[in-house]
């Protein structure tokens, strides 16, 4: 048997929505999979890549390293689990502010437990932004996997193969040319390489970022070409876990408050920014994952109606 470690799961707490939400209620996303009940994420480890996996239990989460390795691996490995998943995220004040908000809990009042869900690193969360600047989220899911799939470390765990998020320095290896191979544009393929060197200067480590406050962090990272504000507050909620951070700029978020509250209205950047600070804050971001969150499971449920 591989080792194992419980962690305690707060409450509230979903672990199956959580997990699903983490690979875009698809079963596999990027770096994780969700398959069978178990929650898999193929981390960087003292290194080298390593199959996590994580299931519930009666007291908690059980992590385990089904390939094996050292009790100190195992508990990284409970860390990044309980980060990863959004463990650490107090929730109660959410709720009470959505029971002043009818339309808010109409809209996703049954994901209740969702946790807010983050990436492994700032580097991993500014190549997802970046990758989906104007374009679809099909054709940003596609150019996603095909990236972590091609540069990846794979990793094979309980018969199933992942791969850990490519490191900067296997991009910058691989060149424009390669990257541009991946159906990126010109200047994308550009942007990632040069957030690649950024992060390899230690630009992006979490501990520089973290202390910071969000006006902060966003001037930090802007100075970076290709990072705008919109990218900028979509990097804090996936990889610094701000749940007050707003990507007002998104052009998908503002379609969706303006259905739900200005009946069709699709509001401009300000008018978002306006109306989630009045009705939000402190929670704007959390908000966000609730309502993309919906937006994800539709997505699916008509995809498979039209499979079927």
């Amino acid at each position: 048997m591989p080792p194992t470690k419980t962690i305690p799961a707060p409450q509230p707490f979903d672990f199956a929505l959580t997990a699903a939400h983490q690979t875009n209620y698809r079963g596999k996303a990027g770096s994780d999979l969700f398959v069978d009940g178990v929650y898999y994420r193929a981390l960087w480890l003292d290194g080298e890549p390593t199959g996590v996996a994580a299931r519930p239990v009666a007291d908690g989460i059980e992590v385990s390293l089904p390939n094996g390795g050292s009790p100190q691996a195992l508990d990284a490995a409970a860390e990044w689990v309980a980060w990863l998943l959004g463990l650490d995220v107090p929730m109660d004040g959410f709720y009470e502010m959505l029971a002043n908000d009818p339309v808010l809990a109409g809209a996703v009042g049954e994901l209740r437990g969702l946790r807010h869900t983050r990436t492994e690193t700032v580097w991993e969360a500014l190549v997802h932004a970046v990758v989906g600047q104007q374009v679809s989220g099909v054709v940003a899911r596609v150019i996603r996997d095909g990236l972590v799939t091609e540069y990846g470390a794979e990793v094979s765990v309980d018969g199933h193969v992942i791969h850990a998020f490519p490191r900067p320095r296997t991009l910058l290896e691989a060149g424009f040319e390669a990257v541009r191979a991946l159906k990126l544009s010109n200047r994308k393929a550009e942007y990632v390489l040069g957030i690649a060197e950024s992060a390899l200067r230690g630009d992006l480590d979490h501990a520089t970022l973290a202390p910071m406050s969000d006006e902060e962090a966003i001037a930090a990272l802007s100075g970076i070409r290709g990072v705008g504000r919109w990218t900028a507050q979509w990097t804090l909620m996936r990889a610094l876990g701000r749940v007050d951070a707003l990507p007002a700029g998104d052009l998908a978020l503002q379609r969706v408050v303006g259905e739900h509250y200005f009946e069709g209205r699709r509001l401009t950047e300000q008018e978002l920014e306006d109306f989630a600070e009045q009705r939000w804050k402190p929670w704007r971001g959390l908000a966000v994952t609730y309502l993309f969150s919906r937006i994800r499971q539709d997505r699916v449920a008509r995809e498979a109606t039209r499979r079927g």
